[in-house]
């Protein structure tokens, strides 16, 4: 018998045996040592929710996209120009004349050497019989004009015609079954619009970018024809601006090529860039559809573009205009001057006359006003709403058509005044004399502006006569003071100025 020693034992071995048996059934016999990740919940791999209605609704401004793409693509041609062009190497162009100097005029140089210049651009297909719209740039001087269609059909063509205030061209080419461009109407075009620019961009052809409309209505200043510059002054520095601007990515190649929207209307041409690089840096700009409409249709019949006239000079109103005007903020154009026998002074208007509107469109920028006028025709009736002491009427105005390279007079822009700094004679016939002009003239010449006073800040310049300052005429220098003597330091003081033989107004705030 065991003793009870050993019963103990025997027992506590038992219970051990079963503890340790308990423990490997609830493991299910699995001996393996698992780490973190495997003691927790398996791992869904890939979630079986829908998209939601919001990602659906991206989804389809994608396709969206990719519907006007195919569309529009086929309407946008590429443009190769070449021309000839005889040129001495640098180093000739500088040395020749110096070498016929000292030898003589018998002396020759080498001949100049012909090169080949090529350029690459973009159109748009407007009509089944090969009319195309472009940019004036794209075809400029060029000696030869090939199209590429997007289905690799290559064509001459043949210019219609340009104009360089606008900066559209019209070129043609024969063929059948051309693919047309659907023309939209740039006027309802709305800031915040998504659009594609579509076009040849540094080779690459038949690109499309989209972006937004980021701005309307956009002056930039410049002018790309250099022959154009005897008529900027009817029409501003460009002649003729009020570019669509757009963050769709435009590069060099894309001029001439189609802006659209979501309907897959071209509702613009596109046209330039604002970089200091050459490339896209972000802003990209295009002509407005309705205006290459009306300079293509006048190229196409007439040859020329056939423009209205309103015989005005303006500028926007600013803070300190509208301070004078008793404004409640800037806004319209003011009326700098009024040509003679022009329309604009035979309907009435008059120099600080306010256009507010123009057929019921409010205007505050002076590009919005010619892009009016140049979009009637000659003998078409605008009503300009106008603020003329302090007090709104409307005035019509029978437009006339301007004679190319008319002139009108230059304006000077003036910026908010916060001095006044003029140093002045009385005009005598011994000044008459020496400064040449000014024969019929009375008043005061400016022989000094001191730089950052109010007259600089003005636009007054040495040189310049003031023949009035609000409603004083000044004869002489006591008339000058004593017309200053009328008026408070902080006052928007009008000066009547002739700067040769163009009438000019300043803005001068005195003062305190």
């Amino acid at each position: 018998m065991w003793s009870s020693k050993t019963k103990r034992w025997s027992a506590a071995g038992f219970i051990f045996i079963g503890i340790v048996a308990g423990i490997i059934f609830a493991s299910n016999f699995n001996w393996t040592t698992r780490g973190f990740a495997s003691r927790n919940t398996p791992v869904i791999l890939g979630s079986q929710q829908s998209p939601s209605k919001e990602l659906l609704r991206l989804q389809d401004t994608g396709k969206a996209f990719t519907i006007v793409a195919k569309e529009v693509l086929p309407t946008v041609v590429s443009i190769s120009t070449s021309k000839i062009v005889k040129r001495f190497p640098a180093d000739d162009q500088f040395f020749a004349p110096l070498f016929k100097d000292f030898f003589g005029k018998e002396f020759r140089f080498p001949q100049p050497q012909t090169q080949r210049l090529n350029a690459l651009g973009s159109g748009v297909i407007v009509s089944k019989d090969g009319y195309i719209l472009t940019n004036n740039h794209v075809i400029k001087d060029a000696d030869d004009i090939k199209v590429t269609l997007y289905d690799k059909r290559i064509f001459e063509a043949k210019l219609v015609g340009t104009d360089p205030l606008t900066e559209v061209a019209v070129i043609k080419i024969k063929g059948n079954n051309l693919p047309v461009a659907r023309l939209g109407n740039s006027d309802e075009l709305e800031v915040g619009e998504w659009v594609l620019a579509i076009g040849n961009p540094l080779g690459f052809s038949s690109t499309v970018t989209a972006g937004i409309v980021s701005a309307k209505g956009r002056s930039l200043g410049i002018i790309h024809d250099k022959n154009a510059e005897e008529d900027k002054s009817s029409y501003g520095s460009y002649a003729i601006e009020n570019f669509i601007q757009t963050d769709a990515a435009i590069n060099p190649g894309n001029s001439g090529g189609a802006l659209v929207n979501l309907r897959a209307e071209v509702i613009g041409i596109n046209t330039a860039i604002a970089t200091a690089t050459g490339y896209y840096e972000g802003y990209g700009f295009a002509i407005p559809i309705n205006l290459a409409k009306k300079i293509m249709n006048d190229l196409i019949q007439h040859g020329y573009v056939v423009r209205a006239w309103l015989g005005i000079a303006m500028r926007s109103v600013d803070e300190t205009i509208a301070e004078r005007f008793k404004l409640d903020k800037p806004r319209g154009v003011l009326i700098e001057q009024v040509l003679d026998q022009s329309p604009a002074e035979k309907a009435g208007l008059k120099p600080l006359d306010i256009i507010l509107k123009v057929d019921g469109k409010e205007v505050n920028q002076s590009n919005e006003v010619q892009n009016a006028v140049i979009l009637k025709k000659p003998g078409d009736i605008i009503i300009l709403t106008i603020l003329r002491d302090g007090v709104e009427k409307e005035i019509r105005v029978k437009l006339g058509q301007r004679k190319t390279g008319e002139k009108s007079a230059k304006t000077t822009s003036s910026s908010t005044i916060s001095k006044l700094g003029l140093s002045v004679q009385t005009l005598t016939d011994e000044i008459r004399s020496r400064v040449g002009m000014y024969d019929n003239d009375k008043g005061v010449i400016v022989t000094e502006v001191k730089p950052y006073s109010a007259a600089a800040d003005a636009g007054i310049q040495k040189g310049d006569l003031i023949t009035k300052i609000e409603n004083y005429p000044i004869r002489s220098v006591s008339d000058y003071r004593k017309a200053l003597r009328k008026f408070k330091g902080g006052e928007v003081v009008i000066f009547y100025l002739k700067r040769q033989d163009t009438p000019l107004h300043a803005f001068v705030k005195l003062p305190k």
